[in-house]
Order: structure tokens, then C-alpha cells, then sequence
């Protein structure tokens, strides 16, 4: 009696581990994988003078910063730079104008769909169909 139930939980034992690998074969196989281009979004920016450029990206990129880094590296009319802090990389020149707060009182402003944003580029998820925008903003 005893191997009879010894032989069941064996049994049994091997079969979970079959289904086990089966349905994980099957997740591999059968889920959404990224692909090139899966995003589609609008890195805008407003300058001191408040001309406006938009840029239109096409990125696999999960967080903003590294969209950005990918539209600089493709297109030459676009660029940026900054520093790592604290909260993440705080923006500091784009296309060449500079904003340094401390120097003078001006930053790059992120706004995503129109609200203020909420975290620095690197934290900033990319999501399909939003637009990034960087204005140049300076303190009272």
C-alpha cells in the first residue's frame, strides 16, 4: 500500500513538472514580444523665444531618456544634455540653449500630454501615443 502511494506522488510529481514546462513553452512562444518601432510618440520643444519643434519617434525605448538618446543619435537637429542627480537626470540644454537654474533661474520643463511631468527622463516611461514636451521655463 504504501509504494502504491509513493508511486501516485511520483506520478503525479512528474506530470506537474510536464505541465509546468509545457505552459511555459507555450507563454515563450505565444506572448507579445516588442518590436522595432512598437511606440509611436512626439518629443516637442519649446525654446526661450517659444518657437516650437516636434519630433516624431518611432521607439522600442521603455523610458524617455533613452528615446532621446536614440532621436539625437538619428537626427541632427536634435540634442540634449544634463546632469545625474539625486531624482535622475536633470536636463539642462536642449538644441544648444541652456537652462541652469542656479545660473540663470531657468530650467527645462517636462510636460507629458500637457501636464507637468512627474519624474526625471530617465524615470519617465515611454508609452504609445504620448507627447514629451521640453519647455524652457524660468523662475520668478
Amino acid at each position: 500500500m504504501q509504494k502504491k502511494k509513493s508511486k501516485i506522488v511520483v506520478i503525479s510529481g512528474l506530470i506537474l513538472v510536464a505541465l509546468i514546462a509545457v505552459f511555459t513553452i507555450c507563454y515563450n512562444v505565444f506572448s507579445a514580444k516588442p518590436s522595432e518601432g512598437s511606440k509611436n510618440v512626439v518629443i516637442e520643444v519649446v525654446n526661450s523665444t517659444g518657437a516650437k519643434a516636434d519630433y516624431e519617434l518611432s521607439t522600442d525605448a521603455e523610458y524617455l531618456k533613452d528615446a532621446m538618446d536614440e532621436l539625437a543619435e538619428n537626427n541632427d537637429s536634435f540634442s540634449y544634455s544634463g546632469t545625474d542627480g539625486d531624482y535622475g537626470i536633470m536636463v539642462e540644454v536642449v538644441n544648444g540653449e541652456q537652462a541652469i537654474y542656479a545660473e540663470d533661474n531657468a530650467y527645462w520643463a517636462l510636460y507629458v500630454n500637457g501636464d507637468y511631468g512627474q519624474y526625471s527622463a530617465n524615470q519617465q516611461p515611454v508609452v504609445d501615443g504620448d507627447t514629451y514636451t521640453w519647455i524652457y521655463e524660468k523662475a520668478n
